[in-house]
C-alpha cells in the first residue's frame, strides 16, 4: 500500500503542488479577509464614533442656545434641551476618552472594543478635542445635573461654545477623517489582496488544468498505445484469454482465437458456467465452480490451490474426433482484492495425444520387457514353439480376412467366430507360458470379435479393424523371435526336454495363474506316456484343448477352499490330464476335475440370460440337449467376463479341435464330484470317425 502510494506522488508531484499551493492561497486569503474585515470593522466602529461625537458637539451648541433663549424669555429651564444637553455631553466625554485611551463605551451592547488614537493625524485631533471639550464639559456638566441654574452659568457655557465649537467641530472632523481615510485604505488594501489572490488562484488553477490537460494527453497516448498493443496481443495470441468478472460474467477484453479454440461464440456478459455447462460434464462444471469460487476469494493463496484445477486438462464434447482443451485461472489484483479472473485457455488435445502416446511407448517397452524377461524364465524351446504355432493360426486368420475384401454382401459371422477360436487358443497358450503380452493383445482382440459376433450380422468392413490387433500379434512374435535369436547367436539350439515335460510345465504355470486370479488353489497331474510320439501338428491340437480345459476346469469347475472344505473335499483341487494309446492305431485324451460338475440349470439360466432361445424352448429341452450347448459359441455359465472366462469361447474351440482331428469327444460329469472329458483320436493314416459324440452321466 505505502508503495502504490510512494509510486502515485512521484507519478502526479506537480500536480500535487499545485493543488497544495492553490490551496495555501486560498486559506491565506481568507485569512487575510478575515483579519482585514476585523480591522476595517473596528475603524468603521471609530468613523461611526466620530461621527456621532460631531453632531453631538452641535447639539450641545442648539442645546445651550435653547436654554438660554427660554431662560431668557421665560426665567425658566427647558427639560428637553437639558435632557439633550447631558445625553451628548456625555457621549463627547466619553467617546473623547475612548479616543485617547482606547476601550469601550459605556453602555455598549454590543461589546465593541475601540481602539485609541493611532495614527499622528488622529492623536492631534484627539488630544485636541481633549484640551478643547475638558473646559467645556466643566461649564457644561452644571446645567445638565440642576434642576434650576442662574443665568450667569449658561452665559458663560453659551460663551464658551460660541467661541470654540468652531474649532472642536473642526478637530472632531479631522478624526473622522482620518478613520474615514483608514477605513478607504484598508478597504483598498483588501480588494487588492483579494484581486492579487484571485489573480494567483486563477493563475495557479490554469497552470493546474494545462498541467492536468498534459498529463491526461499523455495517458490517453500511453492508454491509446497500451489499447493497440493489447489489441494487438489478443489478435495474434494463439491461446485464448478472457477476463472473468466476481460476478462470473465474460468480460470486454477477449482475444481473437478464443472463438477457434473453443469452436463457438463467447458472447460479452454470458455466463462462464453456462458456457461450460454443453462442454463438460456436470461433475466437472461444479468442481470448476468451486476451484473459481475459491479463487475469488481472499484467504487462500492461488499458488496453493493451482493443482486443484479441474479444468487444466478436460475432455470437451465435440462431433467427430475427441479434443481436450486447458482452461488456466489467474488472478488480477487491485491492491488486495481480486477485480478480475484472466482465463488462458489452450486446445491441450495434441499435448494429451502425445503424452497419452508417451505412456504408451512407455507402457509398451515396460511390457515388452517383461515379456523378455518372462522368456528367458520359460524354455527357450516351448518359447519357439509357442511362436509357431501362434505364427502358423495368424497366417491363417489373415488368410481369412484377405478373403473378405474380395467378396463383398456376405455374412462373416463364422469367420469372426473362427478367427475366435483361433485367438482364443493363441490366448490360452501364452498364459500356459505366462506371457502377458501375448495375452493381453489377445484378450483385446477377443473384446472386438465378441462385439462382432453378439450382433450377429456382420459385414466386410466390420472385418477391418481386426487387423489392427493381427498385425499387433506378429509384431510381438518378430520382437520375440528376434530377441530369442540374438540371445542364441542366431541358431536354434536344439530341446533339451521331451514335448509332453514342456506340456505339462505349461499345463501346472497356467493352473498357478488362473487360481491366484480366483483365490482358488489347484494341483495338475498328467500322465502322458505317447504325447511325446505323436506328430507336431496332432500334438499341437492336443496341447491347445488341454490349454482350453484346464482353463474351464479351474475357472468353472473347481470351488473355492472354503467351499470345497464344507463340501468334505480338500482344499486344493484337482485336475488330471492322461494321453495313452488304446489299440487300433487310436489315441485318447483325458481331462478329469474333482470340482462341481457340469450343472443343466446353470446352462439353462445362461441360454435365457443369452436371449438366444425362448424360455419355453429352454424348458423343453433335455438335460443332455442342455448340456451340448456349451458347446456352441457365446454361451458360458458366468454372468460377467474376465480374461479367462465368461466369453463363450472356450468349448467352441475344443470341439473345432476335435473335429480338426477327426476325434471324439464324450463328457461325464456329477454335482460336485468331477467332471470328465474323454477323446479319441485316430493317429493319421487311420480310419476318420464323422461326428463329434457327446455322452453324459448324471
Amino acid at each position: 500500500m505505502k508503495t502504490n502510494q510512494a509510486g502515485f506522488l512521484r507519478k502526479y508531484r506537480a500536480i500535487v503542488v499545485a493543488i497544495a499551493l492553490f490551496v495555501t492561497i486560498d486559506i491565506a486569503l481568507i485569512a487575510y479577509n478575515v483579519t482585514a474585515s476585523y480591522q476595517i470593522d473596528r475603524l468603521a466602529a471609530v468613523r461611526d464614533l466620530s461621527g456621532s461625537e460631531r453632531s453631538s458637539s452641535q447639539i450641545v451648541l442648539r442645546a445651550l442656545l435653547e436654554l438660554e433663549a427660554d431662560y431668557t424669555s421665560k426665567g425658566a429651564i427647558n427639560a428637553d434641551a437639558q435632557k439633550a444637553l447631558r445625553e451628548r455631553a456625555t457621549l463627547i466625554n466619553d467617546a473623547t476618552r475612548v479616543f485617547r485611551e482606547g476601550g469601550r463605551m459605556p453602555g455598549n451592547v454590543d461589546g465593541i472594543e475601540y481602539p485609541a488614537a493611532s495614527t499622528p493625524a488622529a492623536i492631534r485631533a484627539a488630544e485636541k478635542i481633549s484640551s478643547l471639550w475638558q473646559p467645556y464639559y466643566a461649564l457644561v456638566t452644571p446645567l445638565t445635573s440642576n434642576a434650576t441654574f442662574d443665568g450667569e452659568p449658561l452665559a458663560k457655557a453659551v460663551a464658551y461654545a460660541r467661541a470654540n465649537n468652531g474649532e472642536l467641530f473642526g478637530a472632531i472632523n479631522d478624526l473622522v477623517n482620518d478613520a474615514q481615510d483608514r477605513v478607504n485604505a484598508e478597504t483598498n488594501v483588501l480588494r487588492i489582496a483579494q484581486v492579487v489572490g484571485i489573480l494567483l488562484a486563477l493563475a495557479n488553477f490554469i497552470f493546474t488544468a494545462l498541467l492536468a490537460f498534459r498529463r491526461l494527453i499523455a495517458s490517453d497516448r500511453v492508454i491509446a498505445k497500451a489499447q493497440k498493443e493489447t489489441g494487438d496481443i489478443l489478435a495474434t495470441v494463439k491461446e485464448g484469454l478472457f477476463l472473468i468478472t466476481p460476478d462470473y460474467k465474460v468480460g470486454e477484453q477477449m482475444s481473437a482465437s478464443l472463438k477457434d479454440v473453443l469452436r463457438k461464440d463467447v458472447p460479452i456478459g454470458q455466463n462462464l458456467f453456462d458456457m461450460l455447462g454443453p462442454m463438460v460434464t456436470p461433475q466437472t462444471l461444479e468442481a470448476a465452480r468451486d476451484y473459481v469460487e475459491l479463487l475469488f476469494g481472499k484467504r487462500v493463496k492461488e499458488s496453493l490451490v493451482y493443482s486443484l484445477n479441474p479444468l487444466s486438462e478436460v475432455e470437451v464434447g465435440s462431433e467427430g474426433a475427441k479434443r481436450y482443451l486447458g482452461f488456466q485461472f489467474n488472478r488480477v489484483l487491485e491492491g488486495e482484492d481480486v477485480s478480475y479472473l484472466l482465463v488462458t485457455v489452450q486446445d491441450a488435445t495434441e499435448r494429451v495425444n502425445l503424452a497419452a502416446q508417451v505412456a504408451a511407448a512407455k507402457s509398451r517397452t515396460r511390457e515388452e520387457m517383461e515379456v523378455l524377461l518372462r522368456v528367458l524364465s520359460n524354455d527357450p524351446t516351448d518359447v519357439r514353439e509357442f511362436l509357431r504355432r501362434t505364427e502358423s493360426a495368424l497366417e491363417q486368420i489373415n488368410d481369412g480376412l484377405r478373403q473378405v475384401s474380395r467378396r463383398t454382401g456376405e455374412n462373416y459371422l463364422a469367420l469372426v467366430n473362427a478367427v475366435f477360436r483361433s485367438v482364443h487358443s493363441i490366448k490360452s497358450e501364452s498364459a500356459a507360458l505366462n506371457l502377458e503380452m501375448f495375452e493381453g493383445i489377445a484378450h483385446d482382440f477377443e473384446t472386438d470379435l465378441i462385439a462382432l459376433r453378439d450382433r450377429g450380422d456382420v459385414e466386410g468392413a466390420d472385418m477391418v479393424k481386426l487387423t489392427l490387433h493381427l498385425d499387433d500379434l506378429f509384431e510381438s512374435v518378430n520382437s520375440v523371435r528376434g530377441f530369442l535369436d540374438r540371445i542364441s547367436g542366431g541358431g536354434v539350439s536344439e530341446a533339451e526336454r521331451s514335448a509332453s515335460a514342456r506340456f505339462v510345465e505349461s499345463l501346472r504355470g497356467l493352473g498357478r495363474r488362473i487360481a491366484a486370479d480366483q483365490g482358488k488353489e489347484v494341483k495338475v497331474t498328467a500322465e502322458l506316456p505317447v504325447f511325446d510320439r505323436l506328430p507336431e501338428a496332432m500334438a499341437d491340437e492336443i496341447r491347445g484343448i488341454g490349454l482350453q480345459l484346464l482353463r474351464n476346469a479351474v475357472a468353472h469347475g473347481i470351488e473355492e477352499p472354503d467351499e470345497r472344505k464344507q463340501l468334505g473335499k480338500s482344499a486344493i483341487g484337482l485336475v488330471h490330464f492322461s494321453c495313452r494309446d488304446v489299440g487300433q492305431r487310436t489315441i485318447e485324451f483325458t481331462v478329469r476335475d474333482d470340482g462341481r460338475g457340469v450343472s443343466p440349470k446353470r446352462i439353462r439360466e445362461a441360454l435365457a440370460r443369452s436371449g438366444r432361445y425362448a424360455q419355453a424352448d429352454i424348458d423343453a429341452m433335455s438335460d443332455r440337449d442342455v448340456v451340448m450347448k456349451i458347446f456352441e459359441p457365446g454361451v458360458s455359465t458366468i454372468s460377467g467376463s474376465t480374461r479367462d472366462a465368461g466369453h463363450g469361447a472356450g468349448m467352441d474351440v475344443v470341439i473345432n479341435r476335435v473335429n480338426a482331428l477327426s476325434g471324439r469327444i464324450s463328457m461325464s460329469t456329477q454335482g460336485h464330484s468331477h467332471t470328465e472329458f474323454r477323446m479319441r483320436f485316430p493317429m493319421p493314416g487311420s480310419a476318420v470317425s464323422e461326428t463329434a459324440v457327446l455322452r453324459q452321466t448324471a
